[in-house]
């Protein structure tokens, strides 16, 4: 029998795009057959009547006939870092001190035992095991422990490892046949952060998960991660400087001059001001003098640089920003391009390309419906040989196509998630705009600049005449700002009219995700791989969450008290300066400057004064966190009254993140089961038509509801009402077969003659109207799925306002004479 090579990728797409690349260039014919564990199959092939050449390192190897081809895989990491009993995740909590852990040396335990397994059986009947993960930190950690797994039962194996950039097939013969060993020094960094990520993480997450639970919160934890919680610094930090701005009044000055296109405006040179005084004065003096001089008039050619190639940070923010989807969901469908083989590696913090000549990868697109043109204008202008350069890195090259695909093309290989399909051609097609824009020509412009003297002050002008719009013709992501001025003599008097603005400071903007990546990329807060992955991360566990369509983040009620509980007791442990100070030490371990264990001591200091003060403040802490949760989950709140014993009906939380209302009555045994997921609010102001409970509303971020707990757990025949909207009652404004009512509803008297206002529905109309002087006042209009019914007095004029709840949207009231909205809470 001959030798058996065997392949190990990172994850099951790359060995599938192993076996289509080597079927390609090798001809060669696999087999494949099921592993260990579910997803990770087993490709095989015979070489039959060729030899194939490959390197490791300066050693040449070659498959002869009858020698075996084995390609596989892995899902990430095989092995995680954890301590031993009774430190580990799996022993009760409440019998280890937190302190304890923190010195302690972790250990590493399999993720899932049948990979372990699965890399065993191959590498004990393998001749060399060749490593193809992920060009990066973690891709070379997981390659060690692929290759010391292997090694337990086969000490003789011999190893390799392909780099690649792309899963096309000539990239991956190119890795196959160069083959070099694993970054010994990346698998150090690597590994020490995440033993770092373990020892603070682990023992904080301990200490207030334990405390919370013992005040009561049971089945909750609250997770501490470095990375985590200093993204939650930084928006919470953002939020506060937000909501306790105080704006401030400024004044700013403008002349108006009449110019053949139109009237021009100038600005003072000193805008703004704070003193009105100022500008008062300076008001008075230019309606004496009337008129002003031009001192100086400019004109300077310039060019508007090229994008830079693509690196990850840009490729999540920009396509976050412009597409409107999170950073994380930007990153996960870049992935996939990547794995279908149609853009190369996405996870790089490099925007230089090595190559000196891209007119090859030009070429690929010239018959391109959507790019051709621009493709074949790149390479006529020689763009493809001087490409727009940035900063060169040692890991990966810029992101970039590898080969032209049509939007039918990027559907098909998105065919299992339809609802990403549009999304990943929006993202495909940004980034082949941005490799063209980055081989085409500049923009070019001519920027003018206008001085004139007025009452001996400087006015000021700008404008910019374009020349030719290069690069800007076909890139969209890129706009230019500025309009062209008309010329001016120097010397040339006008005659002026002065204007004075007043303005008020606006707050620092609230971080949106996208703008978060390029913060955390200035602060070096995690790599380019995981920023996104922090992002999301805060906003599942409930500590941030993202409003709007620009997706601003906010925090939660939990997020703002574990912000204040770190920042008054431990603020080394939040900060983003600290997380960026802990990755930079195991940066120095790949440079040689530190060894882990110059690292492991550092962060054991770090972590033991941090917690070592939050101890001794603990009560007060975990207060702090189970009022917050309290706030957060409704936990304790009364929605309703008993259908027993008209007790209060509160709301509780059970386990796995279950609701029920429980009566407060001890001896009455009500129990009735709530939807695990959305916002909770009792509506007083109507009652269940059927059991006279108390209605619900539930609020999701896409979607309301309302429903009846009475109905939903008592009416147990087969045509109960789920929700009310299932509901066939027709007096009911909640029911899905609600009749509009017919009797008019009395709203108050009119503001005007003292007439009786009355509220009307005709169809789907609202009428608000005076019975006596037939005024009219604006109300919403009944549509499908809308509910209105009139609620408490407004709080200004004393009438009844109107309840509106729609179906999807947040619940309000309304007074339509005062034009008042009041948002349910």
């Amino acid at each position: 029998m001959g030798a058996i090579i065997s392949i190990f990728a990172e994850k099951p797409s790359i060995a599938r795009a192993l076996v289509k690349a080597f079927s390609i260039v090798y001809k060669l014919k696999f087999k494949s057959r099921k592993g260990k564990t579910r997803y990770n199959y087993v490709f095989e092939s015979t070489i039959s009547n060729h030899a194939i050449r490959f390197k490791i390192e300066k050693d040449e190897y070659r498959l002869r006939k009858d020698d075996q081809l084995l390609i596989s895989s892995v899902t990430g990491h095989i092995l995680n870092y954890d301590y031993p009993p009774p430190f580990d995740k799996d022993t009760n909590w409440h019998n280890s001190d937190p302190l304890n852990m923190i010195e302690l040396v972790p250990i590493e335990i399999p993720i899932q035992k049948n990979m372990v397994s699965h890399i065993e059986e191959i590498g004990t009947a393998s001749d060399v095991i060749v490593i193809a993960t992920d060009w990066d930190g973690h891709g070379e950690s997981i390659g060690r422990q692929i290759l010391e797994i292997a090694a337990r039962s086969n000490k003789k194996i011999r190893h390799g490892r392909m780099h690649f950039t792309s899963t096309n097939p000539n990239s991956l013969k190119k890795a196959f046949e160069t083959q070099t060993d694993l970054n010994w020094d990346w698998i150090k960094q690597v590994d020490s952060l995440r033993k770092q990520d373990l020892r603070m993480g682990s023992s904080i997450t301990r200490f207030l998960t334990v405390g919370i639970q013992n005040q009561g919160i049971k089945n909750r934890m609250i997770s501490y991660g470095p990375c985590q919680t200093s993204v939650l610094w930084l928006i919470t930090n953002r939020f506060l400087e937000n909501s306790n701005f105080t704006p401030t009044k400024f004044w700013k000055v403008s002349v108006k001059i009449a110019t053949l296109e139109g009237p021009l405006f100038l600005d003072w040179k000193e805008n703004p001001v704070k003193e009105e005084a100022i500008v008062d004065s300076l008001i008075t003096k230019l309606k004496k003098v009337a008129e002003g001089i031009i001192t100086e008039y400019n004109e300077e050619s310039a060019s508007i640089k090229r994008p830079l190639p693509l690196d990850t940070d840009t490729l999540e923010s920009e396509c976050a920003q412009f597409f409107r989807i999170s950073p994380k969901q930007v990153a996960d469908i870049a992935e996939r391009l990547y794995n279908n083989g149609y853009i190369t590696y996405p996870r790089t913090e490099s925007s230089f390309y090595l190559e000196k000549d891209l007119t090859s990868l030009a070429e690929k697109f010239t018959s391109h419906d959507e790019f051709g043109l621009v493709a074949k204008e790149c390479i006529a202008l020689e763009g493809v040989l001087n490409p727009s350069k940035g900063r060169f890195t040692k890991d990966h090259e810029p992101i970039k196509p590898v080969k032209a695909a049509t939007q039918s093309e990027i559907k098909k290989s998105f065919k299992k998630t339809p609802a990403l399909a549009n999304q990943a051609w929006n993202i495909y097609s940004y980034i082949v705009w941005r490799f063209l824009a980055t081989i085409h020509s500049e923009a070019t412009v001519v920027n003018q600049y206008i001085i004139l003297n007025a009452a001996q002050e400087e006015f000021i002008a700008k404008g910019r005449k374009i020349i030719d719009l290069g690069f800007l013709k076909f890139y969209k992501f890129r706009s230019l700002k500025g309009k062209e001025l008309p010329r001016f003599e120097k010397g040339s008097t006008h005659l002026i009219e002065a204007f004075k603005h007043q303005g008020f400071t606006t707050p620092p903007p609230l971080w949106s995700e996208s703008q978060l990546i390029r913060e955390m990329a200035r602060l070096n807060l995690g790599t380019d791989a995981t920023r996104s992955t922090h992002i999301e991360t805060v906003q599942k566990r409930m500590y941030t969450i993202s409003q709007g369509p620009r997706r601003m983040l906010v925090p939660t009620a939990l997020g703002m008290a574990l912000y204040q509980i770190f920042t008054q007791n431990s603020e080394d442990l939040i900060l983003p300066e600290i997380r960026g100070k802990v990755e930079s030490w195991t940066m120095q371990i790949r440079e040689h400057e530190k060894t882990p264990e110059d690292v492991d001591k550092l962060v054991i200091e770090l972590t033991t004064r941090g917690l070592q003060r939050m101890k001794a403040n603990h009560e007060e802490i975990f207060s702090t966190l189970v009022q917050s949760i309290e706030l957060m989950t409704g936990i304790g709140k009364i929605l309703g009254q008993c259908p027993d014993c008209q007790g209060n009906l509160i709301l509780h939380q059970g386990k796995r993140d279950s609701r029920f209302l429980k009566c407060s009555n001890p001896l009455c045994e009500v129990s009735l089961p709530l939807p695990k997921k959305g916002e909770l609010t009792a509506i007083y102001n109507e009652n269940c038509r059927i059991c006279n409970g108390t209605p619900l509303l539930i609020s999701t971020k896409s979607y309301t509801w309302i429903m009846c707990p009475i109905c939903w757990t008592r009416k147990a025949e087969e045509d109960r009402p789920w929700f009310c909207t299932d509901c066939n009652r027709t007096d009911c404004p909640f029911s899905g077969s609600w009749e509009v009512p017919s009797p008019e509803q009395h709203l108050g008297n009119c503001p005007e003659c003292g007439g009786d206002v009355l509220l009307k529905f005709d169809q789907q109309n609202t009428q608000v109207i005076c019975s006596k002087c037939n005024r009219t006042w604006k109300a919403p209009n009944l549509r499908k799925g809308t509910a209105i019914t009139l609620s408490d007095p407004c709080e200004k004029c004393g009438r009844q306002t109107l309840s509106v709840i729609k179906r999807g949207k947040k619940p309000y009231r309304i007074c339509v004479f005062c034009s008042l909205f009041f948002f349910q809470e």
